[in-house]
């Protein structure tokens, strides 16, 4: 089903899938990425800020950080679909996002190689500078899983258990189903809630960071085979049950080796 829309059009499923500015139709997820985007930045920045780093410099740094994953995580898309993408033999079609196309846990292939440079750039230790993007990580979470609840993307199973609620997905086929997108906001909060309250702590720079990797790969774990659909290798093997297992690996390993060595 055809949900795009030109300026002026309104979308064959309008509200909540997109919302009206003026003239235009824009996507619920979109609107809501930004928004969740703009609350890490200032997060980011206002901690960086209580630590004597001018926060104009950290939210620079911090908008690089947020533009390099959007880029990582279509990349991560374009290489799971590949053969769809060769078949379309369309330069266009890379790019389209229209109807979707974005793999989160793809952020890191660019912007871990990057945050190196943009630590230095901002003259700060890239596991420091690791730790203030890890609190807009843990903030912006919420906003971004709740743009997939409007937009309908990331639903769950189908379901008859009483704690089901009828719920779209993008093709706005309503179900009762298993509520994984707000099981994954009630996540990011817990996250946050823990986050604040350990952050007065002075653990080893990157410590910060690595919980929240880990934090965010148990949960992916968890919630990755409640989806109604998931990224498949070999037709059985969930790719991003397998990389959220890598970074509760990484993250927790790395919480442990740094206890260890400190």
């Amino acid at each position: 089903m055809n949900t795009t829309a030109t300026p002026g059009e309104m979308p064959r499923i309008a509200f909540p899938r997109y919302f009206r500015f003026g003239r235009y139709w824009v996507n619920s997820y979109k609107v809501l990425m930004c928004v969740g985007f703009e609350v890490g930045i200032f997060t980011s920045a206002w901690l960086a800020e209580q630590e004597g780093i001018s926060p104009l410099r950290m939210g620079l740094g911090a908008l690089g950080f947020a533009l390099a994953g959007m880029l990582g995580a279509r990349l991560y898309h374009l290489m799971l679909h590949a053969g769809h993408y060769r078949k379309v033999a369309s330069w266009k079609e890379l790019w389209n996002t229209r109807e979707g196309g974005w793999g989160v846990q793809g952020a890191l292939i660019t912007v871990v190689p990057l945050s190196f440079l943009f630590a230095a750039l901002l003259h700060l230790p890239a596991a420091k500078f690791w730790d203030f993007l890890s609190s807009g990580i843990v903030t912006g979470g919420f906003w971004i899983r709740m743009g997939c609840v409007f937009n309908g993307c990331c639903a769950g199973r189908e379901t008859k258990s009483p704690l089901g609620i009828c719920l779209h997905d993008t093709r706005w086929v309503r179900k009762r189903r298993i509520p994984v997108q707000f099981m994954e906001m009630g996540w990011w909060v817990l996250g946050m809630l823990g986050f604040f309250w350990l952050w007065p702590h002075h653990f080893a720079p990157g410590t910060y960071a690595l919980g929240v990797l880990g934090w965010y790969g148990l949960g992916r774990f968890w919630l990755e085979p409640l989806r109604e659909s998931s990224d498949l290798i070999g037709g059985r093997v969930r790719i991003n049950q397998v990389i959220a297992a890598g970074l509760v690996l990484v993250g927790g390993g790395g919480i442990l080796l740094r206890a260890w060595v400190g």
